[in-house]
């Protein structure tokens, strides 16, 4: 297993010995011989030891060459922030790199050519750069042996060529298409068209969920976003500096890590018992389910009609009590919810669609159900 001295310059803070050179802001940091972006796929501080020689094993910080990944992936959304000190801290997966180290590394950010930079750690006197792994490998992961890998580019994360999207997770038999997410940062949705959930109520065989009116979802809250379609591009999120709390209550929960390697153990094991993950009923309706897809799992295989494995890192699930159901589907489980989607006081005028978004004022909307001041209607 790699090991070097620099750990945590993912999981640490960056003191420069220059003058500042990047602005507070969230980046994909990305090789310039590689292509690869770092992903913060460990953030648990006993996973990172700092021997007396300086060595830590780096395989929790991840490296990512397709941008089909990386785009979807909120592990690679690292917040760069001055310190008053001096240098930065960089911030990921709602967890700050340099108290994860406990403050053990000074890491140098070196410019170096083409408004690249070397990340260069010290330890008990020896200095050692953080490079990537071999350009020759689709993914790798941090280490610090190889010299031609050692520079990185700091990308600003923005809408249009370096964005971060949702990736659905399902298409209903209705055609609509859902995926969940669990970031550690704040964001809004980029994308007109979207629309993003909370669960407020989930027992029995279902659950309702209610459309979030506030403009930026805050760190740490999962969620259920509908989605324009399957491609990712229609489907951007933007992440917001700043922190807040989520000011309801969420019957969904999250994980920010799924990775089992040497060293580097932080899965949560998916439990039936406890929850369900976001799947479809025998109907195409939006669901959680007990006994998920493979592919909604990590590790996922089937065993006597049954699904097991871990899961996946950044996705929400639904918490559960043992005696809920399997497949637990939208709606039905207060009296005033339509089509799972409940209103509230906000939504008592006006006119909305059954997935809880607003009609403007005045508008004649084509032939449908909708929910009109409160209660459901039929538009001819």
């Amino acid at each position: 297993m790699k090991k070097i001295i620099c750990t945590v310059i993912l999981t640490t803070c960056c003191f420069l010995s220059v003058k500042s050179q990047i602005a507070d802001g969230f980046y994909h940091i990305k090789n310039t011989v590689t292509g690869r972006t770092i992903s913060i796929n460990d953030t648990d501080p006993s996973n990172y030891p700092v021997s007396q020689s300086g060595d830590v094993n780096m395989a929790g910080i991840r490296t990512y060459f397709n941008y089909d990944t990386v785009a979807v992936s909120p592990s690679c959304v690292i917040f760069v922030r001055n310190l008053s000190g001096g240098g930065y801290d960089l911030v990921g997966q709602a967890s700050s790199l340099y108290t994860m180290a406990n403050k053990k590394l000074a890491v140098n950010l070196i410019p170096a050519a083409n408004g690249s930079y070397k990340l260069s750690g010290t330890a008990n006197g020896i200095t050692k750069v953080l490079s990537d792994g071999s350009a020759k490998d689709a993914d790798s992961w941090m280490m610090n042996r190889l010299v031609e890998t050692q520079d990185w580019y700091f990308r600003p994360i923005n809408t249009t060529n370096e964005f971060i999207a949702i990736r659905p997770d399902v298409k209903t038999a209705d055609g609509a298409y859902y995926g969940t997410i669990y970031a550690g940062f704040n964001f809004r949705l980029a994308s007109p068209g979207m629309v993003a959930f909370y669960v407020s109520n989930a027992s029995g065989a279902g659950f309702t969920m209610e459309p979030i009116e506030e403009d930026v979802i805050p760190a740490g809250t999962p969620v259920i976003i509908r989605c324009n379609s399957a491609n990712i591009e229609d489907n951007k999120i933007e992440p917001i500096a700043g922190g807040d709390s989520f000011k309801h209550n969420n019957w969904l929960g999250g994980v920010y890590c799924s990775l089992d390697v040497t060293k580097h153990h932080n899965i949560t094991p998916f439990d039936r018992l406890t929850m369900r993950v976001l799947g479809l009923s025998d109907d195409g309706e939006l669901a959680f389910v007990a006994n998920p897809a493979p592919e909604r799992l990590y590790k996922g295989y089937i065993e006597n009609n049954r699904t097991y494995g871990y899961l996946m890192a950044n996705k929400a699930y639904l918490k559960v009590d043992a005696n809920d159901a399997e497949v637990m589907t939208l709606g039905g489980y207060t009296p005033e919810a339509i089509n799972g989607v409940k209103t509230n006081n906000k939504a008592k005028t006006g006119i909305y669609t059954l997935t809880g978004v607003r009609l403007p004022d005045g508008i004649n909307p084509p032939a449908g159900i909708y929910i009109k001041n409160g209660k459901k209607v039929i538009i001819k």
